[in-house]
């Protein structure tokens, strides 16, 4: 199956939970797709024909059935030419707005737009023409009075900065005045690289501040929700260092820079001398929010482990975006831009089946990240709606639920990371207690073994002085024999003889003599005869320890696909069981853990007087300074993270056993692949605690 072995019984619960989650979302979508826009206002006060009556502010829906517009797609149009009251041919022909409003796609053209008002209050004459758009590349302004000439209120082109508004506000502004009885046309020319979508209201000044201190009250709340987010993932990055949070970092940053660029807020802020950075800043940030969040869902899911289709499917969403970047950056920015509207719920999409996916069979880790998607997907697919389908949401505005799925979706996934700790915490805390049941498992059976080994070398002991009272006992037959024999050869007159005899007794009499005097009480026995002790007594010397280690981690191996192989290339010697088997458990462990494929070979060899443990595998090795780092407690590669879960206390554990036992740890640096580390056995520590007597 592509989910892999699983429980069925699991399904029945989790089956319900993921179901509802998907049908909540498509509810949703589909709840704002049919919900109805509000009718736009069609009056015509006071019989003025094709003039706004400004009785007070008037918004886009009202403002929208007055305005007319003209395509200029060679940009040879004038406002001179089209504010004049006798037009020519090239005035151009004015025509009334779509249903859509003023939305005319992904154009290269420049667009002109006019509307004619007339003041009908009795006492306001200072006006805005509010353009609800954080920023075209070129936006002019013009207001023509009753004598038909064009007055220049705004001129933004490709190289002004934000100092150039009249207005320091997000979005253009442009202040006009116009007294009360009096009528004016407002013409607008823009042009856009990406979408021309925007809407137009006038305001008064009291109103366009009351807007204006709405949308900073708005604005600032999410940029503080964010803050307090970022802030907090910035904590968790220092002090964990994990790849997760930076992930999550750049996820979080970049939605953060992303909206606060829709809003304007950037340009105002952050980059106000650049705005060419700001024409493709949306392209930057959408690109890093949608790498950053497939980055994310890759580490956290553990796709590479877990569920590798879809692990292809998501790193082929990144080399695509990145490659679709690279290329219509150069070949078409404005293409580029309409790309990456359409790229946005198609990347939620592949990151929500990713969550399905893993929600399958383990549904209590990914909920959080799941149920994070599912909210994020509905913003995503409406965003798309409102650039490529000229859809606006009649219940809620497209942006603000944007802003509030997303905060939704930023928080989800920090629970889905603060969850994934504390499992992480509770699987090491498991495999410490699994590692300390095995170490006392092994404990035991060694100290039945030392306690074998007692029994057996006090039994050597006593042979080694029964044997010796025996020799001394010996010494007084053979003196009686010789006296004997002495006796018997002078009577029978055999010199010759007797002569010979007494001498091979004197020469028996003075090897027993000699052997005596070469092992007295609490003289250390030399390496040979403490060798054959060692065997005699079946102490467990280093060929049974290493065999032991390699049989118990053979399953293991074999589970893994990996060769396990053990090659004595020096003679048996005593050793300190318990402290070695516990170094090999830990390297032995380690080498199979972070090796893929290939196999694991543990060797023994002589050197010097002593001996050299080995062992080897064809993982991602280790250099001088990780190895240095994967010494220290707790520590872990970041590399090595995805591969495997672990506490990092492995080879600090081999460590100090080492350092205990008086032996060397060092590792290979001349491999091209693979790990070598190598334990270094003086004999001298093998031959400490093997005393005669002790």
């Amino acid at each position: 199956m592509i989910f892999g072995n699983h429980d069925p019984r699991l399904h029945v619960v989790r089956l319900p939970s993921i179901l509802a989650g998907c049908l909540a979302t498509v509810v949703v979508v589909v709840f704002f797709a049919l919900w109805p826009v509000p009718g736009q206002a069609q009056s015509d006060p006071e019989g003025t024909g094709p003039l706004v009556s400004l009785n007070g502010p008037v918004d886009s829906t009202e403002l929208a059935p007055f305005i007319e517009y003209i395509i200029d797609p060679d940009w040879d149009m004038t406002v001179s030419a089209l504010s004049n009251p006798d037009p020519g041919p090239a005035a151009g022909d004015w025509q009334a707005l779509p249903e859509a409003g003023v939305d005319f796609g992904y154009t290269p053209a420049r667009i002109w737009l006019r509307v004619a008002v007339v003041n009908q209050t009795a006492a306001t004459g200072d006006w805005r023409f509010f353009v609800h758009a954080n920023f075209f590349p070129t936006l002019q302004i013009w207001q023509v009075g009753e004598d038909g000439a064009p007055v220049a209120l705004l001129d933004l082109g490709r190289d002004s900065p934000f100092s150039a508004r009249p207005i320091a506000d997000p979005q253009p502004v442009a202040p006009f005045a116009l007294a009360p009885g009096q009528s004016a046309t407002l013409i607008m020319a823009y042009s856009s690289q990406g979408s021309s979508r925007t809407a137009i209201s006038i305001e008064t000044a009291e109103s366009y501040a009351a807007l204006s201190s709405v949308a900073i009250a708005k604005t600032y709340t999410f940029y503080g929700m964010f803050l307090a987010l970022l802030a907090v993932t910035s904590i968790a990055l220092v002090v964990l260092r994990q790849v997760l949070h930076a992930a999550y970092a750049a996820y979080v940053g970049g939605l953060a820079l992303y909206i606060a660029h829709i809003d304007g807020t950037t340009f105002q802020h952050i980059w106000p001398s650049h705005p060419g950075l700001n024409n493709m800043a949306s392209v930057v940030l959408g690109t890093v929010v949608m790498v950053a969040a497939a980055l994310f869902a890759i580490i956290y899911l553990q796709t590479r482990r877990h569920h590798p289709r879809m692990h292809r499917v998501l790193i082929g969403a990144i080399v695509t975006i990145l490659a679709t970047v690279s290329v219509l950056w150069v070949y078409d920015p404005q293409l580029l831009k309409q790309v990456m509207v359409v790229f946005l719920p198609l990347n939620a999409l592949v990151i929500v089946t990713a969550a399905i996916v893993a929600a399958w069979t383990r549904f209590d880790e990914v909920k959080y990240f799941l149920f994070a998607w599912l909210a994020a997907l509905s913003p995503a697919v409406l965003f798309m709606a409102r650039h490529v389908f000229a859809f606006e949401s009649g219940i809620i505005a497209t942006y603000d639920a944007v802003r509030a799925a997303l905060v939704f979706d930023a928080y989800m996934m920090g629970y889905a990371s603060l969850d994934q700790l504390r499992r992480s915490r509770e699987r090491a805390l498991a495999e410490s207690l699994a590692m300390a049941r095995r170490n006392l498992m092994l404990g035991e059976r060694l100290a039945v073994l030392d306690q074998s080994y007692e029994t057996l070398s006090n039994q050597a002991r006593l042979r080694e002085e029964d044997v010796k009272d025996a020799v001394h006992d010996l010494r007084q037959p053979m003196h009686a024999l010789r006296l004997s024999m002495r006796q018997r050869f002078v009577e029978g007159n055999t010199n010759k003889d007797s002569s010979q005899f007494e001498a091979a007794l004197a020469y028996m009499e003075q090897l027993v003599a000699d052997r005596l005097a070469s092992t007295p009480e609490g003289v250390q026995a030399d390496a040979p005869a403490l060798l054959a002790e060692a065997r005699q007594a079946k102490e467990p010397g280093l060929h049974e320890v290493l065999r032991g280690v390699t049989e118990m981690f053979a399953p293991e191996a074999k589970a893994k696909g990996l060769a396990l192989t053990l090659r004595l290339g020096a003679a048996d010697g005593p050793v300190e069981a318990y402290p070695l088997m516990r170094a090999m458990a830990n390297l032995v462990s380690n080498a199979i853990k972070y090796t893929r494929k290939g196999r694991v070979l543990i060797t023994l060899r002589r050197s010097g007087p002593g001996w050299r443990v080995e062992v080897h595998d064809t993982g991602p090795g280790l250099d001088k300074s990780q190895f240095s780092q994967a010494l220290e407690r707790n520590a872990r590669l970041d590399r090595d993270r995805p591969e495997a879960e672990g506490s990092g206390l492995g080879l600090a554990i081999v460590q100090d056993i080492v350092t205990t036992q008086g032996w060397t740890m060092t590792h290979c640096n001349r491999r091209r692949t693979g790990a070598s580390i190598l334990l270094e056995v003086p004999a001298t520590s093998i031959f400490t605690s093997h005393r005669i007597g002790t």
